[in-house]
């Protein structure tokens, strides 16, 4: 989120926020050493139709909050930068929170009310997940990438109503910036070169989805923002960077051209377009030893710098194409509020 960052921490991940100004410094670093660019201009330079004097960038966020019209489209706008948005269909236009902001803001909730997963009282198999998640006595953000990790979303979406209603959570209101952005938001941002990309329709790890479920999940997706935007949607984003062969040509069958992961790595000409790398950064991306905004720094993280003296190595994303279905009978299993 571009926000508040001391405000955004204290109710979510704070590795996916960032101060306005320092996105804004990013942006201005990132400018002398790269030519930003569309998707759709960086793909012709990377399969070699189109020549590029310097190296290029493309600026992309996903799940499409509001804060991202709020906070970083009047930055991009002012700078001149276009840009992709990864929208999950199924929030544009609504009040609905992501999945995994309502299981951080409950797992932090157990945490503050030292509440164990044997007490919580959701049931299985939703109580067997919570003790894998919270292994080694394990904070509410190691907890969270595991269970995204291991678990099919349709169930951990069951496993937050759950907890919700277990905690007293269910009315909460989340700040406007955590909310989705409107169709309307979404156009004028596309009338300004920040154009929109799919991101599933209930941001959902597809390569934990049996292969038919994604196809469809996938099919869903790229219709409703079509028929919202009144455009072509060609760009698609992997929920949490996981893809898979199987999910890559289900993509390529639905008329999209790339998807991207969150592999921290460059891309080099010939990569395949279906596995694009992307550098992830926030806040704490060019803080210095005393915590203030370094601009050596991220000119250094731009340059790849610490990937190539290997100080930083990638998260790769590649799973196996799921055909089965291990996974499928906890998806569709109903976690009981009442245990």
């Amino acid at each position: 989120m571009v926000a508040d960052f001391a405000q955004e921490a204290k109710r979510s991940l704070h590795t996916l926020n960032i101060e306005q100004r320092t996105f804004r410094s990013h942006l201005e670093v990132l400018q002398e050493s790269h030519e930003v660019v569309s998707l759709d201009d960086a793909l012709s330079v990377l399969d070699g139709t189109r020549q590029a004097a310097r190296d290029v960038a493309v600026v992309t966020f996903d799940d499409g909050y509001r804060d991202v019209y709020r906070h970083a489209f009047p930055v991009m706008r002012d700078l001149r930068i276009p840009g992709v948005v990864y929208v999950p269909s199924a929030f544009v236009g609504t009040e609905r929170r992501l999945g995994h902001d309502r299981l951080f803001a409950a797992l932090r909730r157990m945490q503050a009310r030292g509440i164990g997963p044997m007490a919580v009282g959701v049931g299985n198999p939703g109580e067997r997940w919570l003790i894998d998640a919270f292994e080694g006595n394990a904070e509410p953000q190691v907890a969270l990438e595991r269970l995204i990790a291991r678990r099919p979303t349709p169930g951990l979406l069951k496993l937050a109503d759950a907890l919700e209603d277990r905690l007293g959570l269910s009315s909460w209101r989340p700040q406007e910036g955590e909310l989705p952005m409107s169709w309307e938001m979404l156009r004028e941002m596309d009338a300004q070169g920040i154009v929109t990309g799919a991101h599933t329709a209930e941001h959902t790890v597809l390569t934990n989805q049996r292969l038919d479920d994604a196809r469809r999940e996938i099919a869903q997706c790229k219709a409703a923002l079509e028929k919202g935007l009144k455009k072509p949607v060609k760009h698609f984003a992997y929920c949490n960077g996981y893809y898979s062969a199987g999910v890559a040509q289900a993509l390529k069958a639905e008329g999209f051209i790339s998807a991207v992961t969150t592999e921290d790595m460059p891309n080099a000409p010939g990569v395949d377009p279906f596995a694009l790398k992307r550098k992830v950064l926030w806040e704490g991306s060019s803080a210095g030893v005393l915590g203030l905004y370094s601009k050596p720094l991220i000119a250094c993280q731009f340059d790849d710098t610490f990937g190539m003296l290997a100080v930083q190595k990638p998260v790769m994303g590649a799973r196996p194409t799921n055909f089965g279905t291990a996974g499928r009978a906890d998806a569709e299993q109903g976690i009981s509020a009442h245990g």
